[in-house]
C-alpha cells in the first residue's frame, strides 16, 4: 500500500509542481481531489487509515500557518490549501517524518534562493546593508517561488530515505 501511495503522491505532485512553475497557482481542484483520496482511504484501508484527532494537526496546523504566511506575501494561498489536504492523504504515521522532509526541503531551496539572489548583487547589496537601505535589501531578496517543486522534493527525499 505505501508504496502504491507513494506512486500516486508522486504522480500527482510532478502534475502540480509544473502546473505551479507555469502558473503560480495550484488549482482547488487539487485540494478537493486529495480530500476524496484521503475519505477514500479512510473508508476501504482501515488498518494503516486510523481516524484520530490527531490526523488533524498538521492539516489544520498548515491551515492556519499558511493563511498567516499569504497575509505577510510569503506563501500562496493554494499551496498552504494543498499541502494541507496532501497531509490528509498520509497516514498518520507519516505526518511526522515527511514534515521533517519539508523542512529540509524549504531550507535546501531557501538557501539556494539566496545564494542565487545575493551572488550577483553581493556589491550592491553590501552597500544597501551599510547605508541601512532596506528597501534596496528587499527589493534584491525578495522572490516569489513555487512550493510545489518544494513538496515534491520533500516527497521524493522521504521516498529515497523509505525505500532505498
Amino acid at each position: 500500500m505505501k508504496i502504491f501511495l507513494f506512486t500516486l503522491l508522486l504522480v500527482e505532485l510532478l502534475f502540480v509542481a509544473r502546473i505551479d512553475i507555469k502558473t503560480h497557482k495550484i488549482s482547488n481542484y487539487w485540494s478537493l481531489l486529495n480530500v476524496i483520496i484521503a475519505i477514500l482511504f479512510y473508508l476501504t484501508v482501515k488498518d494503516i487509515y486510523l481516524w484520530s484527532w490527531e490526523v488533524l494537526l498538521f492539516p489544520v496546523g498548515f491551515i492556519v500557518v499558511g493563511f498567516v504566511f499569504f497575509l505577510m506575501g510569503i506563501m500562496g494561498a493554494g499551496d498552504s490549501k494543498y499541502l494541507s489536504s496532501l497531509f490528509f492523504v498520509l497516514p498518520l504515521e507519516m505526518h511526522l517524518s515527511f514534515f521533517e522532509k519539508l523542512l529540509l526541503s524549504t531550507v535546501i531551496v531557501g538557501l539556494i534562493m539566496l545564494l542565487i539572489k545575493t551572488i550577483p548583487n553581493f556589491y550592491k547589496l553590501r552597500t544597501y546593508l551599510l547605508t541601512r537601505y532596506w528597501k534596496g535589501i528587499r527589493e534584491i531578496l525578495k522572490s516569489r517561488i513555487s512550493y510545489a517543486p518544494v513538496i515534491l522534493l520533500a516527497w521524493i527525499i522521504l521516498g529515497v530515505e523509505q525505500w532505498f
